[in-house]
């Protein structure tokens, strides 16, 4: 990408965008959550040192929004070696081994979260309330107003959530109340290097992972919104150049036709 908008400014402007959150995070969940972000950020500069120095290329401040998203999603008393190797694991098999960020297909952060939530499964983990989800707005309002976000993602992600819920016989209302869910739609669900690239797969996308979000998060004592929202972007991630693929090939056959 050419400009001024290139990879760089791009994660800059998603770090600031999520700086909010972070505070939130921090005033939510106490010292626990910067000491995760702290000891995250570490951890990716580390393997981005690592990586990127053999390629000759700078360090990625994406390395910030992994770090937060660490502390807004996984606040739970997690030992510092837990965090270590989940980190490590998702800066370089979700981000580092496909060439860094831009390249990659799967989230570090999701893919860090993913392997905190399997290998731990027994540290419960807060899902945040109406402050972290009030702060996700002025960034989410940003990265939507720079493109950096689709709103297709955003308006079908939501709406995905809402049928879900409803077939399910579920309030989705309560789902926007959690700040863990609306920090993961806005930073996680809608990465733009991991989400669907094409408008149409874009709908198809948000859908999905909304669906998936709601399918995972109820339980007969409410919505579980960190672990819910994580593996409902690992699995949409994955099935997301599917979608793109089927996307073009639906609309290539669309055009030969009208064309004769």
């Amino acid at each position: 990408m050419g400009g001024v908008w290139h990879r760089e400014t791009i994660s800059w402007l998603i770090a600031a965008a999520a700086f909010p959150a972070a505070c939130a995070a921090i005033g939510t969940f106490g010292p626990v959550a910067l000491w995760h972000m702290l000891l995250a950020l570490g951890v990716a500069i580390v393997w981005q040192l690592i990586f990127l120095w053999a390629r000759a290329q700078p360090v990625s401040p994406i390395a910030l929004v992994t770090a937060i998203s660490i502390g807004v999603l996984a606040p739970g008393d997690f030992s510092p070696w837990q965090i270590i190797l989940a980190v490590s694991f998702g800066a370089v098999i979700g981000e580092q081994i496909f060439g860094g960020w831009g390249r990659n297909i799967i989230n570090a952060a999701v893919a860090s979260l993913a392997f905190l939530y399997f290998a731990f499964p027994q540290t419960l983990v807060a899902g945040g309330g109406h402050l972290l989800a009030l702060s996700v707005i002025p960034g989410a309002l940003l990265l939507v107003a720079t493109g950096i976000v689709s709103w297709q993602i955003v308006v079908s992600a939501i709406l995905g959530v809402a049928l879900a819920s409803f077939a399910l016989g579920q309030d989705p209302t309560i789902i926007a109340a959690q700040g863990s869910m609306v920090f993961g739609l806005v930073f996680l669900v809608c990465d733009p290097v991991t989400s669907s690239a094409t408008r149409p797969g874009r709908w198809v996308y948000g859908l999905l992972a909304g669906g998936l979000l709601a399918l995972f998060g109820w339980t007969d004592t409410g919505f579980d919104g960190p672990q819910a929202v994580v593996f409902a972007t690992l699995v949409a991630s994955l099935f997301a150049p599917l979608v793109d693929a089927a996307a073009i090939s639906v609309a290539s056959r669309f055009r030969r036709s009208r064309n004769g």
